[in-house]
């Protein structure tokens, strides 16, 4: 992952807030925000309007009391793959015929239907500006094509139905150690049509990081979405729950 560590002072020159500085589809992001003193959410209130920003809860709520929106609550989790090694036959596993997993070398636009129906607007993950091509096809340029989220990783893959894509899981690989280090799946997805699908491809990933020697693999995962379910039932454990908002 690309970041750009910066700090904004308070009106008395002392140190408010530090974050990592990134870009979503073109915009400023403040991730990982930390409080280092009084006046955390004023100083970003004034001096970063149109940002988006990943804080602790606390700050997140001070800066929806002063007019931010809120965008997602959070979790992010890790599971251990030294420790809590999965399976070795899961990097094996087949969905059944005539679906095949297959490695990640779709262009963008073949994975778009499957993500939108996995989507629906009732999802808590829903966005309305996903429902305009550019949108959605911004974001998954984000996730592949620049380093916003790190590279991306061979771990990737999708499963196709006769070369059309039902289902895709999608890994960066960000610098630094776990447990916000390491392999991180950015994205999982599957149509409603094709259960199963994404516990294959998660099972599939687990047992081929732990094969590549990575001692463990993240997500970040929306607090109402029920597919924290899955994740908590293949060893992954929660170890931050930001706020994400957007500053007026």
């Amino acid at each position: 992952m690309s970041r750009c560590g910066e700090i904004r002072l308070n009106a008395e020159g002392t140190p408010a807030l530090s974050y990592d500085r990134r870009e979503f589809a073109g915009k400023p992001w403040a991730d990982r925000v930390a409080v280092l003193g009084p006046d955390a959410a004023a100083v970003m209130l004034r001096e970063m309007p149109g940002w988006t920003a990943t804080t602790p809860a606390t700050l997140a709520g001070q800066l929806i009391e002063g007019g931010a929106r809120l965008v997602r609550a959070s979790h992010r989790m890790t599971r251990d793959l030294s420790a809590n090694r999965p399976p070795s036959e899961w990097a094996d596993l087949q969905p059944s015929p005539p679906l095949r997993p297959e490695p990640l070398d779709h262009p963008i636009e073949d994975l778009l239907p499957a993500w939108r129906a996995a989507y629906p607007p009732e999802h808590p993950d829903y966005r309305p500006e996903y429902d305009e091509t550019d949108g959605l096809y911004n974001r998954f340029r984000s996730i592949l094509a620049t380093p916003t989220f790190g590279s991306p990783s061979p771990l990737s893959a999708v499963i196709s139905d006769n070369g059309q894509v039902v289902a895709g899981l999608l890994v960066n690989l960000v610098e630094g150690p776990p447990p916000w280090g390491g392999p991180l799946i950015t994205d999982l997805f599957r149509h409603p049509s094709h259960p199963g699908t994404g516990a294959v491809l998660l099972r599939r990933t687990l047992a081929r990081a732990a094969a590549d020697g990575y001692p463990a693999i993240g997500l970040v995962v929306t607090d109402a979405n029920p597919a924290r379910r899955l994740y908590e039932r293949h060893g992954f454990e929660i170890f931050d729950s930001p706020v994400t908002v957007r500053i007026p």
